[in-house]
């Protein structure tokens, strides 16, 4: 292939990058507002994540049960957006009990890469119920005792428990939680409950079809440096 060539490759393979990412309104979406501990306004708040059980699933019955997730991530100040990193612990596959980890993590723990994070609104009537879409999955795992290999990729929502706990006012704590209508099906797939589908997607490595993914569990998200949140609902 020429350089001209190569070049035109380049430029498609990047605009086709960016036409798959997740786009949303802005009347989809809610501002995040930091605070030092002061009350004045700060440009990012930090937070740590702390969970009980979790489990990943797909429509072919494959679960993998974790007992505890912790993680951290931020929120960027008069934006939707942030980022957010996971570790599951104490991972199993659901049959025979037998590990589950991934490269790196050490024994029964999955980490994840980096998330995009959105604050959104999931559902605007009767009243709003903000949630959490999490963009850009890309999570390798293996139970080697029963020859489970897979790539999980896409997006995930969650929503906000006590939503009117929250919205519009300072918290330094809220949880969100992740559920499943069944096996590899998410409760919770769109944005004011029209739209794109928002879904996981898990390969076999090993070979085989791709399925559709489910994460579910229960997080409590901590805001750190005695700093605050707001979120405009």
């Amino acid at each position: 292939m020429n350089k001209k060539l190569m070049l035109l490759a380049a430029a498609a393979l990047s605009a086709l990058a960016l036409a798959v990412l997740p786009t949303l309104a802005s009347a989809e979406e809610y501002e995040a507002h930091c605070r030092w501990p002061s009350g004045l306004p700060k440009s990012v708040c930090e937070y740590s994540i702390t969970g009980g059980f979790a489990e990943l699933s797909d429509t072919s019955g494959l679960r993998i049960h974790c007992k505890t997730v912790g993680g951290t991530g931020q929120l960027t100040s008069t934006t939707s957006t942030g980022t957010a990193i996971l570790q599951f612990k104490e991972c199993t596959d659901f049959v025979f009990g037998t590990e589950c980890n991934n490269q790196g993590a050490g024994t029964k723990q999955i980490n994840t890469n980096t998330f995009t994070s959105h604050l959104v609104n999931i559902d605007p009537t009767p009243i709003t119920t903000p949630g959490i879409l999490l963009t850009a999955v890309n999570v390798t795992f293996s139970c080697p005792a029963i020859g489970v290999k897979k790539t999980v990729t896409g997006n995930i929502i969650g929503h906000m428990i006590n939503p009117g706990a929250v919205c519009n006012k300072e918290v330094s704590t809220f949880e969100m939680n992740f559920q499943k209508a069944a096996n590899g099906q998410q409760t919770v797939k769109q944005v004011t409950t029209t739209g794109t589908i928002f879904d996981l997607i898990s390969n076999n490595d090993a070979g085989g079809s791709y399925l559709t993914s489910a994460q579910t569990g229960l997080g409590t998200i901590h805001i750190l440096n005695g700093d605050s949140l707001q979120i405009t609902c």
